[in-house]
């Protein structure tokens, strides 16, 4: 980890001068999110910052006594080795919400958790629904003490098994969120794109038993479709939220952000453009 911030999520093997891929010697660049950690082990190296026309702007030299060499995301450079012994290693970092999906190519962790990174304190959380585990093992990442439920047993499974890979603080269980039946309480409970999948009868419950079980200073998180006269949703989503419905349930809570707007789903109309329809994004903290 680099700073406290980013995470190695590739260590390529150490290269000699003559194995240096012909990529790295030509003009190329890092991808989005991503930082390139370049180390010489043995010998000299040339690096060259370079504009998006190839010309140089900086220009290096790269030795062992050297600190291992930090490329940012998106920049143009290229390397060149200046003695035969030559050796580099270059290994890959991102931040801690894209690390399961450059190392696993999972989802990326919904915006909104990654958004509430900094707000909500490191604490005991709750991923209600977790799916593959793109926010339980994000949280994990950031020193939570995770608790992970879904009632698909090998999405419990999958997150349990990348938790143990990484030796994260990551529990997963089996449970029916429609149950509303919470045992521990907990400082920050997630819950996005969630919702929508939930028996309309049981939300009141679902969500009462949400704040029940969350510490006094702790927050919730909710994330779901909603269905308004301005954009109806055309999914067949079991429940969707009504204008300022969500707002109603917390209207006790202080809520540190809360919009209802305009959001596009991965699948595509008639016509081959994103399903828009409105959906409701609160983070809530309990009295």
């Amino acid at each position: 980890m680099i700073g406290q911030q980013l995470f190695c999520y590739k260590q390529m093997p150490v290269w000699q001068a003559a194995e240096i891929p012909e990529a790295l010697l030509a003009k190329h660049n890092t991808a989005e999110g991503t930082w390139g950690c370049l180390s010489v082990h043995t010998g000299r190296l040339k690096f060259e910052a370079l504009d998006e026309s190839g010309n140089t702007l900086e220009t290096h030299e790269l030795t062992p006594e050297r600190e291992a060499w930090l490329i940012q995301p998106q920049q143009w450079h290229k390397i060149t080795p200046q003695t035969d012994d030559t050796a580099i290693q270059l290994e890959f970092y991102c931040e801690a919400a894209d690390y399961f999906n450059k190392k696993y190519g999972m989802s990326a962790t919904h915006s909104a958790v990654r958004a509430a990174d900094g707000t909500v304190p490191v604490g005991k959380a709750l991923d209600m629904g977790c799916g593959q585990g793109r926010n339980a093992l994000f949280l994990g990442l950031k020193g939570f003490d995770v608790t992970a439920v879904d009632n698909n047993p090998h999405a419990v499974q999958n997150v349990e098994e990348l938790a143990r890979i990484e030796d994260l603080n990551v529990k997963a269980f089996e449970y029916d969120l429609n149950a509303a039946n919470l045992q521990d309480d907990f400082d920050y409970i997630v819950a996005t794109v969630v919702f929508m999948f939930l028996q309309p009868r049981f939300v009141p419950q679902v969500i009462e038993n949400m704040q029940q079980h969350t510490r006094p200073g702790g927050y919730n998180l909710i994330v779901s479709a909603m269905d308004t006269e301005d954009f109806p949703c055309p999914m067949p989503f079991p429940f969707k939220f009504q204008e300022g419905e969500l707002r109603e349930y917390y209207k006790d809570w202080e809520l540190v952000e809360y919009k209802e707007e305009l959001g596009s789903m991965h699948a595509k109309d008639e016509f081959g453009n994103p399903i828009q329809f409105k959906f409701v994004t609160m983070l809530a903290k309990k009295p």
